[in-house]
């Protein structure tokens, strides 16, 4: 007797071995300042601290809130994705541009290293 065993993918959560991890979606600004959300897990809701300058794809940590077996609890992993709002007005644009002006910041700073 063969027994097959498939796990259907759940909404939230993705399996790897006993950890799970899950994307959490932040503004830009809030991943720039930190912030605090309400993470959900298999036992309920916590409140997780998303530290000032994360980055995108940044995996965050909360120990014992993946899956259980009898001889190990694993780990939940918290994914950051940075997501811009859908559409920009004439004032979000502007603030945009200020920002960009001031923050003199370029993300392709180490291609011409």
């Amino acid at each position: 007797v063969y027994l097959q065993i498939r796990l259907v993918p759940h909404p939230l959560f993705d399996v790897e071995e006993h950890n799970l991890s899950i994307v959490v979606p932040l503004a830009p600004w809030e991943a720039a300042l930190g912030t605090k959300v309400n993470l959900p897990t298999l036992s309920g809701k916590i409140q997780l601290t998303i530290p000032a300058n994360s980055q995108s794809g940044q995996r965050l940590r909360i120990k014992g809130k993946g899956l259980l077996s009898k001889k190990v609890k694993g780990d939940l992993f918290a994914v950051i994705k940075i997501v811009n709002p859908p559409s920009s007005d004439d004032v979000s644009k502007k603030l945009w541009a200020e920002l960009a002006e001031k923050a003199h910041f370029d993300p392709r700073s180490k291609w011409s290293e």
